[in-house]
């Protein structure tokens, strides 16, 4: 009987493993297409299931490199190795590129993970004058990086958001390389800015600061993406969860890492029941779209808070709402699920800006990035 128990385990084992290759495989062949169809262009986000593209370079940039670094790791094929190196390549032209602090989204997935992996030098000097230039956008008055605008021009240069605690890696990765110490502390003030002016008592999030660029003052708190001025937009909360996690591996400050977890939990006390977020924390209700993509992210970033926590219960807290999140997007979130003729994307029913009706309930490069990575570290978790 024993005998008999042990040999279902076993298979049910190897169907399983063989289940999550078909699965890792398709995903693969997926990631292959689209990156055929991008060709020399960039990504933006699928209408009815087709790729809009566009010849400027958006954040959106290093996303479909970064995917192929993912799949490589888990998968070890040369194949994805091969395309994510064309596709930093693609990148180095825009290392000096001033009108955005979306340098880390863009160079982190892409040239650094290039350089990490390959140790190609080149790769390593573009990813640091791309952090050189997101230094530049540091406003000291208010101690916040800009989010959006040339720099040099006064339109927008007072705005912070949320998002940027996920472009800090790039300026601590750029300290360990350097060991100049501008890039730890700007990284570190923002940081501080974000957690007293965006983060709430509750440990929700607004959106978008506004600060008057020669005082420092805090003119409004807003939102862009979110529902309301006062509401939770879900792939910010998510920004934030990862965002700080990181910064605490970075710098091993407590307060971050307790940011974070608090974050998380408001993040998690919000989800519906198959985990998977609406759009804003604060809606609810059938005919509110899901936001897949701040799914993957808050996962990938629970997954971070499961490797840094010491604690023996937290860290299984964590790690079992990420791979609950995961199993989801696995079971009901794919291409593979898709009912409609044409679907170019990995990850459905994602939001990239519902306020802009932009990629609602669509797939986009940024969704497809962190579901491939919250993949990889559910892979390792099994």
């Amino acid at each position: 009987m024993i005998r008999a128990i042990l040999l279902i385990l076993v298979l049910s084992f190897q169907i399983n493993a063989q289940y999550d290759k078909k699965m890792i495989d398709k995903i693969g062949e997926q990631l292959l297409n689209e990156i055929e169809i991008f060709g020399n262009e960039f990504p933006e986000y699928t209408v009815k299931g087709k790729w809009l593209l566009r010849a400027e370079v958006n954040w959106f940039a290093g996303f479909p490199g970064g995917s192929l670094w993912q799949i490589f790791h888990i998968t070890g094929d040369s194949t994805y190795y091969n395309l994510a190196l064309k596709e930093a390549d693609k990148l180095i032209p825009y290392q000096n590129l001033d009108n955005t602090h979306d340098l880390g989204f863009i160079f982190i997935p892409t040239c650094v993970e290039a350089y990490k992996v390959s140790g190609i030098e080149k790769y390593r000097d573009v990813s640091i004058q791309a952090s050189r230039m997101l230094l530049k956008r540091f406003n000291k008055n208010g101690k916040f990086i800009r989010a959006w605008g040339k720099l040099g021009t006064p339109k927008k240069a007072g705005l912070m958001i949320i998002d940027t605690m996920m472009n800090l890696e790039l300026l601590f990765w750029a300290y360990q390389q350097t060991n100049d110490i501008e890039f730890y502390n700007i990284a570190v003030q923002h940081a501080e800015t974000t957690m007293k002016e965006i983060v709430r008592e509750d440990y929700s999030s607004y959106h978008v600061i506004e600060f008057d660029v020669e005082t420092g003052e805090v003119l409004k708190k807003r939102t862009k993406q979110g529902f309301s001025d006062t509401s939770t937009w879900a792939r910010g909360q998510a920004w934030g969860i990862y965002g700080f996690a990181k910064t605490y591996f970075y710098t091993h400050d407590e307060k971050y890492l307790d940011v974070s977890k608090k974050m998380a939990k408001y993040f998690i006390a919000h989800l519906p029941k198959d985990h998977v977020p609406y759009w804003d924390l604060t809606l609810s209700g059938n005919d509110v779209v899901r936001d897949a993509s701040a799914g993957a992210i808050a996962a990938s970033g629970m997954y971070i808070l499961s490797s840094i926590i010491e604690d023996k219960k937290e860290k299984k807290y964590f790690s079992s709402l990420a791979e609950k999140i995961v199993s989801s997007l696995n079971d009901s979130y794919l291409f593979t699920n898709s009912k409609r003729a044409m679907e170019e994307g990995i990850l459905l029913h994602t939001v990239y800006n519902h306020n802009a009706d932009k990629g609602v309930d669509e797939s986009y490069p940024c969704g497809d990035f962190y579901y491939i990575e919250a993949l990889r570290k559910y892979d390792q978790s099994q």
